[in-house]
């Protein structure tokens, strides 16, 4: 069987994405700013080149995005942070970053961090892609960053990761952003177990999946046809998605408590709307995040 294209060269969504993070710290409106203002260090200098000229960058995006990711990604970024940010300022023990990508919050978040080991699994060419800017540009990584590298379809996430240092038992976070989809569904059960299964009652994931429907190619949502095809067009196409309202069930049969389930109007009313009710931009409609607790843990439910 020959390897996923990802496999032999850094991901080309990883990097789409790192350019939408970047071209969201461009936003006038501070509301709908995003907050990766690292993200254009990982650039190519043309790239960075077009960040800073406004029609040219507004161009790209629209050439580059389906609609309604640039969007969708901008809410997500701001998700993902502020579990990040929590789980530092509860001084969880361990954040695992599985499927990093050209991830920026160790780096965004490095005062913040007293202490919390944090693990970035990935294919090594991506992390290899990224380690070379970061050493090009002379930023150090801080010190309690620890870059792992792992084919999730192959390898033992608990041996792959006991090996770099981490620890079972401990309260932890971990990062699932942007990866479910591209993964078997064998491969998403087994993270979730290993998940359960290692780290402490109280832990936390915090992830983002497709529905299932758009796997059946059904076209229920805003923007699914052409986020579908651009994604089938990079070589790394999508495998995994639940169907729409399973996901309470989904995490209980595998040891998770339900904290928050965001969908894509969920998260156009708290990120893209303004005071007066204005959208400032649509949702792809095909993806919806979640943050869960290992059982026993604590965490008040929350499906605003």
């Amino acid at each position: 069987m020959s390897k996923r294209r990802i496999q032999t060269r850094s991901s080309q969504t990883a990097a789409y994405i790192c350019f939408s993070r970047g071209c969201a710290t461009r936003e006038k409106d501070p509301r709908f700013r995003g907050p990766d203002t690292l993200a254009e260090i990982l650039f190519p200098p043309m790239a960075r080149l077009m960040l800073n000229a406004t029609p040219l960058r507004k161009a790209l995006m629209r050439t580059m995005f389906p609609p309604g990711i640039h969007e969708y990604v901008l809410a997500r970024t701001k998700v993902m942070d502020a579990a990040f940010v929590d789980a530092l300022e509860a001084r969880f023990a361990q954040i695992v970053l599985l499927g990093a990508g050209f991830d920026t919050r160790a780096l965004r978040f490095a005062d913040r961090n007293q202490g919390t080991k944090v693990f970035e699994l990935d294919v090594a060419t991506t992390q290899q892609a990224m380690r070379k800017v970061l050493r090009d540009k002379k930023i150090p990584l801080p010190a309690d960053c620890i870059f792992v590298p792992i084919d999730f379809e192959r390898q033992d996430i608990f041996a792959v990761l006991s090996e770099a240092g981490y620890r079972p038992g401990q309260r932890s976070l971990f990062l699932w952003e942007g990866v479910t989809m591209y993964l078997s569904a064998q491969a998403v059960d087994n993270t979730l177990e290993f998940i359960h299964h290692h780290a402490a009652p109280g832990s936390r994931v915090a992830f983002d999946y497709i529905y299932a429907s758009v796997l059946r190619r059904e076209n229920r949502y805003f923007g699914e046809q052409e986020i579908f095809d651009t994604i089938a067009n990079t070589g790394e196409g999508w495998t995994f998605g639940l169907e729409e309202g399973e996901i309470e069930s989904f995490l209980v049969k595998r040891g998770f408590d339900l904290i928050a389930h965001y969908t894509p109007p969920q998260l156009e009313k708290r990120y893209l709307t303004a005071e007066d009710g204005r959208l400032h931009g649509r949702v792809n409609g095909t993806h919806c995040i979640v943050l869960a607790s290992v059982n026993g843990g604590s965490g008040e439910k929350n499906n605003d």
